[in-house]
């Protein structure tokens, strides 16, 4: 996905849009829950090259729950 946005708000808007999906969010990409849950509040400043990129690579592959 080729995107002009730095890579944290791209995560965060990913992450945002699949509310309520995040524990199987967090299995899939091998994080925690916590983790996810830190990072949409801000918590963690420096989250890392390797785990936002993991994250995302594992959000846009993967189909959001159905509702």
């Amino acid at each position: 996905m080729a995107t002009n946005k730095p890579l944290d708000l791209e995560v965060r808007e990913l992450l945002d849009a699949r509310r309520g999906d995040w524990q199987r969010i967090a299995e899939g990409a091998a994080i925690s829950h916590s983790w996810i849950s830190q990072f949409m509040r801000g918590k963690i400043p420096n989250p890392g090259f390797a785990t936002l990129s993991n994250l995302r690579d594992h959000l846009v592959k993967t189909p959001a729950k159905a509702a």
